[in-house]
């Protein structure tokens, strides 16, 4: 746009003046310089104040003497009715001391009469710093809008951190601290800082307003009402002008509590799971190493003398291997690498059966309450692990009770928090929550914090695994549930289980096989037994042989598929372990069976932390025995597996 496209600038005027000579002079003169002028002429202070109150104007001139209103009085009436409005002052003769007090008091220009000239000019300077300072007000509306309603906090500084020039409301909430306070020094919010974090906070806020550090950046908790802790993030930076030079300092604060509360969680996780792949990968091994102890222990002592002064040391081996697999269960329940068989399973029915024992277990001193609906629920679960969790929890509850009190147990149907609908099925699902209350000693925090991790006890004096409450987190969460824990010192201690709730299926039919399994030859059978440690394959091999069956042995898939090849037909069932190197059990069984499609598979193993291997054994596997197996079980599930009575 060229300057003769320019459209004309229209201005509203409020024109103090009692010569209308000079109001069409003035007038004739913006119009020449291109504003377009709506001239209110007056030339009393009445109608000039009534003016002012009626319309607002972009420009007030005034004639700096009048017979009722000199231009100082106007200039002030200007400012108490519309501040923002531009005032410039003419006059035929005004003495210095006045002009400076004009000035002084706002005006924006002060001309003579006989120098009008310049007046288009200072008229269009004055509608500049007008539009100048709307924007500017507009933006510091939007920006107290955006403090009132935001959650961050908002701190201006001066420049070398003397005063604190602005907070905005959040601060107050997130410091716990009134405004009034936290202005009286720019570092006066040290004081609320947590005692631990206020030494690193200091240090970094001093070499900051020192200059020392281009920024300021921390992370810091500071004391609540109630003697907890809220984390904030607190960070500055210096705001310069146009040359550079450093005006003032900009403090943000925002509430990360709950940040790091999820990055507390996450961190948890990581190193629950960490150990419990560890935990998994040390039971497969001990496991196998048991399993040799107590069947080797039983082969002999089933072959001694009642009288043989070993009898009782060999029997102390073989319940030494017994506790030892109880411990391994834990870690591999810890881990979530157990082997599960869930069913659907009416959680009432078996609370209501394990109530005698659950009594037992606590003791007399103890009341006990067990509070079930009336009506039928139904969760897929494994019942024995099931079992397993309430039987931790309320031995956990029995400790923490040592001198009486009560243990409640409950269970109802609820619907899930927000952040769980998703897991429990998405809106309108429904989960089953089991309750386990005590009104024990409680937990402080730090314990909280850590009561699911492996192998950490508070029964320093009764020297505890640290696994009973790692147990119960292995399960409920590979069971597809959550745990909740609540507990304060003196208020005793809530444990909630929630499940997924799912549809009756005690009324479906049972699927059938996609393959039907031949009944087992009559007479002696032969079994091809493929685990890679030595020492449980002699072992099997020699259980087995010494009932009667032909055992080959095998350390690995490809050394069993070359004998199953070589033998067509000849092996009766495939004993395998699930987790072998170079090819899983659930492999070999399937190109075993492309070899031979009568052979019937036992797998073995003391877990599983291959998904596919897992769901084939609740999908394909006619029998499974855990290790460690004792000689019974052993015999047991091969002449299962073989389709032959026990």
């Amino acid at each position: 746009m060229t300057l003769a496209t320019i459209p004309p600038r229209t201005v509203r005027l409020l024109h103090l003046e009692d010569s209308a000579r000079d109001v069409q002079y003035i007038e004739d003169l913006l119009a020449e310089e291109g504003l377009v002028c709506q001239i209110t002429q007056v030339a009393r202070r009445a109608p000039f104040e009534a003016a002012l109150r009626a319309q607002a104007f972009d420009v007030v001139i005034c004639d700096y003497s009048l017979p009722d209103l000199d231009g100082l009085s106007a200039l002030r009436l200007v400012r108490a009715i519309s501040v923002d409005t531009p005032v410039i002052i003419v006059s035929g003769s005004i003495d210095s001391l006045s002009a400076v007090q004009c000035l002084r008091e706002g005006a924006t220009d002060l001309l003579l009469k006989n120098r009008l000239e310049r007046l288009p000019s200072a008229v269009n300077r004055a509608l500049d710093e007008r539009e100048r300072r709307t924007r500017l007000r507009e933006v510091e509306e939007r920006f107290q809008q955006l403090a009132d309603q935001s959650p961050t906090g908002f701190w201006f500084v001066a420049a070398d951190a003397s005063r604190v020039e602005y907070v905005s409301d959040a601060v107050e909430t997130l410091w716990g601290e009134r405004a009034a306070v936290l202005t009286r020094e720019a570092g006066a919010f040290l004081a609320c800082v947590h005692d631990d974090d206020r030494p690193r906070v200091t240090a970094a806020w001093d070499s900051w307003v020192r200059g020392d550090a281009p920024s300021f950046d921390e992370e810091l908790r500071v004391r609540t009402s109630d003697d907890t802790s809220r984390w904030l993030h607190h960070s500055g930076t210096r705001l310069a002008d146009a040359a550079g030079r450093v005006t003032r300092l900009c403090c943000i604060t925002q509430d990360i509590t709950e940040r790091k509360a999820m990055e507390a969680r996450m961190q948890h996780t990581q190193r629950l799971e960490a150990v419990g792949r560890l935990a998994g990968g040390i039971a497969h091994d001990f496991n196998t190493l048991l399993t040799v102890i107590t069947a080797t222990s039983e082969l002999a002592l089933a072959r001694m003398d009642p009288e043989d002064p070993l009898l009782a040391d060999l029997s102390e081996i073989r319940s030494a291997g017994e506790r030892g697999a109880g411990l391994v269960a834990q870690l591999i329940a810890f881990s979530r690498q157990q082997i599960m068989r869930p069913r659907v399973i009416d959680p009432v029915e078996l609370m209501r059966n394990l109530e005698r024992m659950l009594q037992r277990l606590i003791g007399a001193h103890i009341r006990f309450e067990l509070h079930l609906p009336t009506d039928r629920v139904f969760i897929r679960v494994d019942p024995g692990q099931l079992e397993q969790v309430l039987v931790n929890l309320v031995v956990n509850a029995r400790d923490a009770m040592r001198g009486g009190g009560v243990l409640a147990v409950s269970l109802d149907v609820i619907q899930p928090d927000a952040d769980l609908v998703d897991k429990f099925g998405g809106p309108g699902a429904s989960c089953v929550q089991i309750t386990v209350r005590d009104s024990g000693v409680g937990m402080p925090v730090e314990v909280q914090r850590r009561v699911f991790e492996p192998f950490f006890t508070t029964k320093v004096t009764e020297g505890g695994t640290g696994l009973g409450l790692s147990t119960v987190h292995g399960i409920v969460e590979q069971s597809g549930g959550v745990v909740r824990l609540q507990s304060a010192i003196g208020m005793g201690t809530t444990f909630r289980i929630l499940l997924p709730q799912v549809a009756d299926e005690s009324r479906r039919p049972t699927p059938t096989q996609t393959r039907a399994i031949p009944a087992a030859r009559s007479g002696a059978a032969t079994v091809l037994v493929v685990d890679d440690d030595q020492a449980l394959r002699y072992l099997v091999k020699r259980t087995l042989s010494s009932v009667g069956y032909t055992v080959l042995m095998a350390e690995n898939g490809p050394t069993a598929l070359r004998l199953l090849e070589d033998l067509r037909g000849e092996v009766d069932l495939l004993l395998t372990d699930i987790v072998m190197p170079e090819m899983s059990g659930h492999q070999l069984a399937e190109r075993g069976r492309v070899l031979n499609p009568d052979l019937r598979v036992l797998y073995m193993s003391g877990y599983t932390e291959d998904e596919v291997s897992r769901r084939s054994l609740h999908d394909h596997m006619e029998a499974f025995v855990p290790k460690p197996f004792t000689v019974t079980s052993l015999t047991r599930g091969v002449s299962r597996a073989l389709g032959r009575e026990d």
